[in-house]
């Protein structure tokens, strides 16, 4: 259901949804498990007659891809299929970015982009296939990967900084607090894998 928003929200919803939970200390139940090597990943599940796939990801840093040579590595042993085509899921926009990219599956946009997917009966026979997959490109001209001699690039939006303490000095009122917080490190455990099943 769709409102109009047009005067300001006068509710404490913070105290209104509170929960008990904000300022108390609370444990991962999935830590002991991960720190004692006992968790189980979704990498490690072996579901029956699950096939494995493995990403090819583009060694150029923009371009095009050409052709796939894909036909001798469909005849290698446990290769079930090459997939490249226009269903492939991308990756999607990273960190502020407003929209995902557009990512067509033969256009290159950066080092390492997805470009295909080879599916096996297992990990090693996928991976092996994957590295043996030989591709064609179209690389784009005059692509700069060496960051001392790449030309700048303004923003696209020219950024607008302020005079911080001229500000401060004109506001009506100020709160001058020093915050400090541990150290925290946000690192995946996990290694990157997914399990798909379908019925029917």
């Amino acid at each position: 259901m769709f409102g109009t928003y047009d005067i300001p929200d006068q509710r404490n919803l913070l105290d209104q949804t509170r929960q008990g939970i904000i300022g108390k200390p609370l444990d991962r139940p999935e830590a002991a498990l991960k720190v004692t090597g006992t968790a189980t990943y979704a990498a490690e599940y072996r579901p029956e007659n699950c096939a494995e796939g493995v990403l090819v990801t583009a060694t150029i840093a923009q371009g095009k891809v050409l052709r796939l040579h894909d036909d001798q590595i469909r005849s290698l042993p446990g290769v079930l299929g090459v997939f490249a085509d226009k269903l492939m899921l991308r990756r999607p926009a990273q960190g502020t970015a407003g929209q995902a990219p557009v990512q067509d599956v033969g256009e290159v946009e950066y080092y390492g982009q997805p470009v295909a997917l080879v599916v096996a009966e297992t990990f090693e026979q996928a991976r092996h296939a994957a590295t043996a997959l030989r591709i064609d490109y179209e690389p784009a001209p005059k692509v700069p990967v060496d960051p001392e001699s790449a030309e700048y690039q303004p923003a696209r939006k020219p950024v607008v900084l302020g005079d911080l303490d001229e500000a401060m000095a004109q506001a009506a009122h100020c709160v001058d607090l020093t915050y400090t917080t541990e150290g925290h490190a946000s690192a995946a455990m996990e290694p990157h894998a997914s399990i798909a099943e379908w019925q029917g």
